[in-house]
């Protein structure tokens, strides 16, 4: 579950489809290259780094964002909306049924969701049960008649607090200050090397 389809009625003219994301970054999840030279280009970039230890990103959004620039003419990124209406740092807002007029007004014009499955992943989501009803993502699957997918739907309350959790674990809240501490400065480094690569 990484990729949902919501519409088939948008018209999307561009030959190749290549998605932006809202911060700017184009995500491999959706994908599609009609030129064999790009393709190609993109190949090889990744190959040329097998065998190394990458960072997160450099065989996807970054391999990517190298090969736009190869291409400006040819290859035009989608706007955010079409394929990524929702953002990786708002994903938890699909599961909960206070965001489904928020997330179905953001993904009025969308031609699919990108579900971030390592996010999901990490909340601790288990794939065989379906979203909470009234969220957006469980009335999208009821209205693609998907739910009989899954084995059992997760109590809304039971998702609160998996999100909860989730949300503590990324902003500290669940961690005391020696930890925060000890991660202040390896974080700091990270991202220094993520943004000025060598």
């Amino acid at each position: 579950m990484d990729v949902l389809m919501l519409s088939n009625r948008i018209a999307y003219t561009l030959p190749d489809i290549v998605a932006r994301e809202e911060q700017g970054g184009i995500n491999g999840a959706i994908l599609y290259l009609r030129d064999a030279a790009m393709l190609q280009s993109l190949i090889a970039g990744a190959e040329a780094m097998a065998d190394r230890n990458l960072r997160w990103g450099e065989t996807g959004p970054l391999l990517l964002g190298k090969l736009a620039k190869a291409y400006p003419e040819t290859l035009r990124p989608a706007a955010a909306h079409i394929f990524y209406p929702i953002e990786h740092y708002d994903i938890q807002k699909v599961l909960l049924p206070e965001w489904r007029d928020a997330c179905a007004a953001k993904c009025g014009q969308a031609i699919t969701l990108h579900l971030f499955n390592n996010i999901l992943t990490g909340m601790g989501y288990w794939k065989d049960m379906a979203p909470p009803e009234g969220s957006f993502l469980y009335e999208a699957l009821a209205a693609d008649g998907a739910l009989g997918l899954f084995r059992d739907i997760y109590p809304v309350t039971v998702m609160r607090n998996m999100v909860r959790n989730y949300q503590f674990g990324l902003n500290g809240a669940a961690l005391g200050i020696r930890s925060i501490v000890r991660q202040a400065f390896p974080s700091v480094l990270r991202t220094y090397r993520h943004y000025y690569p060598r």
